[in-house]
């Protein structure tokens, strides 16, 4: 407790108490985020607008990355405390890399006197459940990724007080595969997105000239990592057949293959360029503002074969673009189907193919759904909502 004078302010954190002149200052829980990202991905991606969803007058966070790269840049350029520390599981086969890791992430718990340590996908969990046995603290895990029942039984080792999965589709799997595990200590959490505001005409002119792309041309992108499980070869032959049905559209590619210093990238190059479509296509790269120049697209693409949840239709929709997603995992947990966007089988090209080509022919359908979708973001899956709700888990598990 300390003594306030009558002019004190109260400010946020503090509060009065009922005997005239005292206050009581309630410092905010701290809490230690553990992510492996070894490369960046959409898993790191979420975990910034986690971190940038807390109250800071009631969670602040401390981050410990398992590698130095574009994730820990990031994290430190929000003005968050963020050390590397190897992130290795406890194996018999090299039993002191375990130990050693078990002993960074105690340390850097203690050391910012962590209330609460939360691990930002499972293959990290280890070394942070065991830390968090040890100083008897709550332990929480994001679950991002299908692993199976032994997967899931090996990372979860130590015990975790909940885990957190990004869609229900996703968790639904997980209980039906280790109900022992997940029964009782669940929940979804979806991911949390930023709200882009709305461009002018001008503004969208602008970004394309910045790009390199054309002013009428109708732009259908896809967005994020470049792998063979996000379909990058479904959207090459759904390309090659609009191709061959007339002028319209033009297709980007927004993202590379980081986690293959982009192999996969270089190879959807060669793709594009053997089936002739070289003219059709401009690979932008990794950025960082990928999500602010969605805007300047006019249809994304989703074509995952397998996708827990994924980030590029939730930046799609908070920047108010219709989506045309694979049927899978949790996509249709976002995208309202004929409203927001178009639902198609995964690995069906040709499907793809006759979604995009309705979209690209109807503009007015185009726009009705990209308000739709702009709403849904709002209402559903924005970074206010997902802080609430992690905050509110925080608050059972922490008092």
């Amino acid at each position: 407790m300390q003594r306030a004078t009558p002019t004190d302010p109260i400010v946020p954190g503090v509060y009065s108490e009922r005997s005239p002149g005292w206050i009581l200052v309630v410092m905010p829980a701290r809490v230690l985020f553990v992510a492996w990202a070894p490369f960046f991905s959409g898993a790191e991606r979420a975990l910034l607008m986690t971190l940038k969803a807390l109250n800071p007058d009631r969670y602040e966070p401390h981050v410990l990355a398992g590698t130095d790269g574009e994730f820990a840049a990031q994290v430190r350029a929000m003005g968050i405390s963020c050390d590397v520390v190897k992130l290795e599981p406890l194996e018999r086969e090299r039993p002191w890399a375990g130990v050693i890791s078990i002993a960074a992430v105690t340390r850097a718990a203690v050391r910012v006197r962590a209330s609460l340590i939360h691990v930002n996908e499972l293959p990290s969990f280890q070394p942070a459940g065991y830390a968090a046995r040890l100083l008897r603290l709550p332990a929480v895990t994001h679950v991002r990724f299908p692993n199976g029942a032994a997967g899931y039984e090996w990372l979860s080792r130590p015990g975790f007080s909940l885990a957190l999965f990004v869609s229900r589709d996703l968790l639904t799997a997980a209980t039906r595969e280790a109900p022992s595990l997940f029964g009782r200590c669940s929940d979804v959490l979806h991911d949390g997105v930023d709200l882009q505001p709305t461009w002018s005409d001008e503004q969208r002119r602008d970004c394309r000239h910045a790009l390199g792309l054309a002013d009428r041309a109708t732009i259908v992108a896809m967005t994020g990592q470049i792998a063979e499980v996000k379909g990058i070869w479904d959207f090459v032959e759904a390309a090659r057949i609009l191709a061959a049905r007339g002028p319209d559209p033009f297709f980007v590619v927004l993202g590379d293959d980081l986690k293959e210093g982009g192999k996969m990238r270089r190879l959807m190059e060669e793709r594009v360029a053997t089936e002739g479509l070289a003219s059709r296509f401009r690979f932008l790269g990794f950025r960082t503002d990928a999500p602010r120049i969605v805007q300047a697209f006019d249809i994304i693409a989703v074509p995952s074969h397998v996708e827990p949840l994924g980030n590029a239709t939730l930046e799609a929709m908070a920047a108010g673009r219709p989506v045309v997603g694979s049927a899978v995992g949790g996509i249709p947990e976002m995208i309202d189907d004929h409203v927001t966007g178009l639902l198609v089988p995964p690995s069906d090209p040709a499907a793809l193919a006759d979604a995009i080509g309705r979209l690209v022919q109807q503009p007015a359908l185009r726009a009705s759904m990209s308000a739709a979708a702009r709403g849904r973001a709002a209402d559903v899956f924005s970074v206010e909502a997902h802080g609430r709700k992690l905050q509110a888990t925080y608050d059972r598990l922490c008092h």
